[in-house]
């Protein structure tokens, strides 16, 4: 178990009008959003995959995982951030990363039962930098076993049609 001397450093990003964090350590790196291919038969906030040196990644829209039906206007320069989870690399679009936070394990609060019953588990906690509130992002619990193996397979779909 951890001390309560730990620290973790987060990237705060903004979805639609939220602004959330992710733990740095499973990003690997941030790219402009240049378009994606469509999946047939994805769920609606699958956007598709996008090839990204040679291994394909799918795309996931933050904005129809976290607000269900929002028919807010796109960002004009999205950007991705590509991360790694327990379905493989997924790239996250968001509409604008903010900056890095560094704060102590023992700050992470538990996340309302009312925001993890209207979002499922998406959510780790509640975290404080300053004056500003975050959701601490779960991309464990962003995707049910089932979108994952479907994730996988349009992936290997993919890389198949790519070679």
């Amino acid at each position: 178990m951890a001390d309560d001397n730990t620290q973790i450093r987060l990237i705060t990003f903004r979805v639609g009008p939220e602004t959330f964090v992710l733990d740095i350590m499973i990003l690997r790196q941030i790219i402009a959003y240049g378009g994606s291919t469509p999946v047939p038969k994805a769920p609606d906030f699958v956007e598709g995959i996008i090839v990204l040196r040679n291994e394909v990644v799918p795309l996931i829209d933050l904005r129809g995982r976290f607000f269900p039906g929002s028919t807010a206007a796109e960002e004009e320069y999205p950007l991705v951030l590509i991360t790694e989870s327990p379905a493989g690399l997924i790239g996250l679009k968001v509409d604008e990363v903010r900056r890095i936070v560094t704060i102590g394990l023992h700050e992470i609060l538990p996340a309302p039962k009312i925001v993890k019953g209207m979002h499922g588990d998406f959510f780790l906690g509640v975290v404080r930098s300053d004056d500003e509130v975050f959701m601490l992002v779960d991309i464990d619990s962003l995707l049910t076993t089932e979108e994952q193996n479907y994730l996988q397979d349009a992936v290997m779909v993919g890389a198949r049609k790519k070679s």
